[in-house]
């Protein structure tokens, strides 16, 4: 996802507390929703400049996502939305997490590994491997076909295509007019990166 970054010095987030409390409303009402909320308070921050510490922005993206925007933001200034907050910071400091991003496998047997900082995928797939003991091969999925990731997500920048489908920059074009008939999206640019849209959402 491209970055703008210039909110932070026309209009920073003051905190990120106000946004991860209404991810934890989201999430106790529809965990898929909360997936989705997360998508879409990324792509409005970074891609599109939206400050998601103001509570109208969130009020547009939990409305944008089928709940009642106001409701939920109310709700997540409310003890519930700090109390849910807090169980998730617990958590962390329980597992020993201390710096970001952290990753932990667990199998069913509560052996788990813990990936710490960015990593190649190879780190993922070796962890995997660990904690199945040999009782399953790691192999990836198939990705989904390009035009139901687009009605899934409604946006897709060109980067997210290339990385995958595993395309070189300059195949990324091609490959979408052969996946997507011409109604089927519409093709936008910001930060000098082409995105999809799709016009059904």
């Amino acid at each position: 996802m491209p970055i703008d970054g210039t909110l932070w010095l026309d209009n920073p987030v003051q905190s990120s507390f106000t946004p991860s409390r209404v991810f934890k409303m989201v999430q106790q009402k529809d965990e898929q929703l909360a997936r989705t909320f997360l998508r879409r308070a990324r792509e409005a921050v970074f891609a599109f400049n939206q400050n998601i510490g103001d509570e109208q922005v969130l009020i547009n993206i939990v409305n944008q996502i089928g709940l009642d925007g106001e409701q939920v933001v109310r709700e997540s200034g409310l003890s519930d939305g700090h109390e849910l907050l807090n169980q998730d910071f617990t958590l962390a400091r329980s597992l020993g997490v201390r710096g970001f991003p952290t990753v932990i496998m667990v199998n069913e047997e509560k052996k788990g590994i813990k990936i710490v900082g960015s990593r190649p995928l190879e780190y993922y797939i070796k962890g995997l491997e660990q904690i199945l003991e040999g009782t399953e091969s790691v192999k990836a999925q198939t990705p989904p076909s390009l035009s139901y990731l687009l009605e899934k997500e409604r946006l897709l920048f060109a980067k997210e295509i290339e990385v995958l489908y595993d395309l070189e920059p300059v195949e990324v074009n091609s490959f979408i007019q052969k996946e997507l008939t011409s109604n089927s999206y519409e093709l936008k640019e910001i930060l000098g990166e082409t995105y999809l849209t799709s016009p059904h959402g």
